[in-house]
């Protein structure tokens, strides 16, 4: 089964060097919302104020296959 790799960037990056098994870009896609779901919903409220984030994954060979984006803007 392939291997994909994780990585987040929210001002600093944070790289995934054990990577997930998972059949086919499908389970990338759930994979990764999942996971992003779980870390945003975890993350401190001045990450909204000052910074995007980002979850990119990456195949066996480093190969962007998928990324989120998450932009943050406040309306007054």
């Amino acid at each position: 089964m392939p291997r994909y790799f994780f990585h987040i960037i929210d001002g600093s990056a944070l790289v995934d060097a054990e990577g997930t098994e998972l059949p086919d870009m499908d389970a990338v896609r759930a994979e990764a919302v999942r996971t992003a779901g779980e870390i945003l919903a975890g993350e401190e409220a001045s990450l909204f104020e000052t910074q995007d984030w980002q979850m990119t994954v990456a195949d066996e060979r480093g190969k962007t296959v998928f990324s989120l984006r998450f932009e943050t803007k406040e309306y007054t």
